[in-house]
């Protein structure tokens, strides 16, 4: 005996109405999120794709006779001390900030140098003590892609706006999968290949579907690593939370400038956790022995001792005021190294060659180790592989976009200048409700968002019944 006879007619007919009301609720909150999302998911693939193969790839091609060197033989290498006094002598109004060691003797040493408010990087033969050229690094491709992913260019207005994009991700995110859930199919190959005997729409949205199902955990972790970032929720509250504590540098004096200094313009090198922070100061007989009592304390007895204790591949930012520290860091976050385990940072006094600071992985809090594992593998930064993965998931969350867009307008009435094409839903209230109620509370930005689109709507409802 079929069972649904068991069930009164009104109340199969309820329960009916009430699943197609919540999957239009869903349906609703998606399209509505997505409009918002996708031209962001665009700009932040494009650029993330221009970020990723900038240095691999864009720097060889246009800067090729400035990247690389040809070792001389039977020549020996100018010392790190003399490379950065020829800088100055080229820019005697610049200040030398930055040294980075070349990855291998084929590489030119880079000096960064700011004069008159640009970041200039200036690369040096090491074998023939000769400056190639010099590129400002702010005004690169890389630093404009860098700007326009992180602020639109402008400012903490775009990075708000960012924000809130990535906080509706979420709720697309949410939605998409529970939409899917709702829909799913009961072959086992339904997530292996899409159904090919649909045709148009619908063929394009099983397309969407699959697609937004297996990037969905990428997507997400791409979002939250992003979201550490943004002015609200990543400064205000979980860097805030997470910064390395200033308490931690016992008895050694402090100077009133953050690691974040340490960032040439727009280009993030600081370790995340360490970038509100502020930096140990020179000028005190504090701090524990380090470079050895009668040595030199310039460029190459630091570079020296760095190396000598365990550091290979990082770049020596150098001290530019009276109280100011020469810093040793290697970090995922620049690009340096790829091994989270060997992120490292190490202040030395310039007067003393004291150690002021050594700061690695271990000291790191929980969030902070993610940070500093996710980093690289959200740059494409672990080898080749890495880079081409992420490549294609770029390009995969632009096909998404574009589909969910091209679905829409396909939806969407030609007959009626505005309407968004959103679907109606009769159910008022219920646990969906929790989906941005959650989402809002986890991201104060999109709460506020959220509760001004909920007052907009309400009045503009009590308007037309008062009509």
């Amino acid at each position: 005996m079929n069972t649904l006879s068991k069930i009164p007619e009104t109340e199969t007919h309820t329960g009916i109405a009430q699943s197609k009301s919540s999957y239009n609720r869903l349906w609703r909150w998606h399209l509505l999120a997505g409009l918002y999302v996708v031209p962001f998911m665009l700009m932040l693939s494009l650029t993330g794709i221009i970020m990723m193969i900038y240095k691999p790839v864009i720097e060889p091609i246009f800067y090729s006779e400035l990247v690389s060197v040809a070792p001389a033989e039977n020549q020996p290498r100018m010392s790190w001390q003399q490379q950065i006094e020829l800088v100055q002598q080229a820019y005697p109004d610049g200040i030398v900030r930055q040294l980075l060691l070349p990855h291998d003797a084929n590489d030119s040493v880079r000096v960064l140098v700011k004069l008159a408010g640009e970041n200039l990087q200036v690369f040096v033969d090491p074998y023939r003590g000769k400056i190639l050229g010099a590129v400002n690094k702010d005004a690169t491709l890389y630093a404009l892609a860098d700007n326009i992913h992180g602020t639109l260019l402008l400012g903490a207005f775009g990075d708000g706006m960012i924000e809130l994009a990535a906080a509706l991700t979420l709720i697309l995110l949410i939605t998409g999968l529970m939409m899917w859930w709702a829909r799913r199919k009961r072959q086992p190959e339904y997530l292996l290949k899409p159904n090919s005997k649909l045709k148009g729409r619908m063929s394009l949205r099983e397309w969407h579907t699959l697609s937004g199902f297996y990037l969905t955990i990428v997507l997400g972790l791409f979002v939250v690593s992003g979201l550490s970032w943004t002015g609200i929720w990543g400064a205000k509250m979980v860097q805030a939370w997470n910064s390395f504590p200033d308490g931690v540098f016992s008895g050694i004096p402090l100077s009133d400038q953050s690691h974040a200094s340490l960032n040439p313009g727009v280009e993030e090198q600081v370790p995340w956790n360490l970038e509100q922070t502020l930096m140990p100061a020179s000028g005190s007989m504090a701090g524990k022995p380090g470079i050895p009592q009668g040595t030199p304390v310039n460029a190459d007895s630091v570079i020296q001792y760095a190396q000598e204790n365990g550091m290979t591949r990082f770049r020596l930012n150098l001290p530019t005021s009276p109280e100011g520290v020469y810093t040793a860091m290697a970090a995922t976050m620049s690009g340096d190294i790829t091994d989270p385990y060997a992120d490292r940072t190490l202040h030395i006094d310039q007067y003393t060659g004291k150690v002021l600071a050594d700061v690695g992985y271990k000291d790191y809090s929980l969030f902070s180790k993610a940070m500093a594992i996710g980093i690289p593998l959200h740059m494409g930064l672990w080898g080749k592989s890495n880079l081409v993965i992420n490549i294609l998931l770029c390009l995969g969350i632009i096909f998404i976009s574009v589909a969910g867009v091209v679905m829409w307008w396909q939806r969407k009435p030609s007959n009626r200048r505005i309407h968004l094409g959103a679907p109606s839903s009769t159910k008022k209230r219920g646990a969906l409700v929790l989906i941005p109620v959650i989402c809002g509370l986890f991201v104060p930005l999109l709460g506020v968002t959220l509760i001004g689109f909920w007052l907009l709507t309400t009045v503009m409802c009590k308007s037309k019944a008062i009509a």
